[in-house]
């Protein structure tokens, strides 16, 4: 069988569990979609298994599967840089200098931040500004914003529940 004949399969599964209300199976479904997509490494592939996994722990969460969640949550921490997109070609470091730019920061603040140099800094912010398109610091923090690039890509905030003795 070929990948695409095996995508074309998972695609329907999750067609048919969604339409049928199949929770388990389509948190199950998405989970083994996410996995197979990753072993092509191809960045729309890791986007859309990202999405799959948040899809599934969310069911799993909620119909109380918890060895689903944490096989989910220790994958996450395993392989996370399989699963984070790099947009516009931008290396981790040009992300982090992105996001410390869309804080605010100034090349010096960065610099302390990364334990880098400021002409380093000064190299970050150029290239970031040349990928992205964007010709000031500004612009590229509102393309951050845009593209969700500010906090981590595929993990879903964390909720803890509200102590009873706070609800008191």
């Amino acid at each position: 069988m070929s990948p695409a004949v095996g995508l074309e399969h998972f695609e329907r599964a999750l067609t048919f569990c969604r339409a049928s209300g199949f929770r388990p199976e389509l948190a199950w479904s998405c989970h083994d979609y996410a996995l197979t997509l990753l072993e092509s490494d191809a960045r729309r592939d890791r986007m859309k298994a990202a999405a799959l996994l948040d899809e599934s722990r969310q069911i799993a969460l909620s119909l109380g599967l918890q060895p689903l969640a944490s096989r989910i949550d220790e994958f996450r921490a395993r392989y996370q840089a399989r699963l984070v997109a790099k947009p516009a070609g931008l290396t981790t470091r040009e992300l982090d200098v992105l996001r410390l730019i869309s804080e605010g920061r100034t090349n010096k603040e960065i610099a302390q931040s990364l334990f880098i140099s400021t002409h380093t800094v000064a190299v970050h912010v150029a290239r970031v500004l040349e990928k992205t398109g964007t010709s000031n610091r500004t612009e590229a923090a509102a393309y951050a914003t845009r593209r969700h690039l500010l906090e981590p890509i595929g993990v879903p905030p964390a909720r803890s529940p509200t102590p009873a003795s706070e609800n008191s």
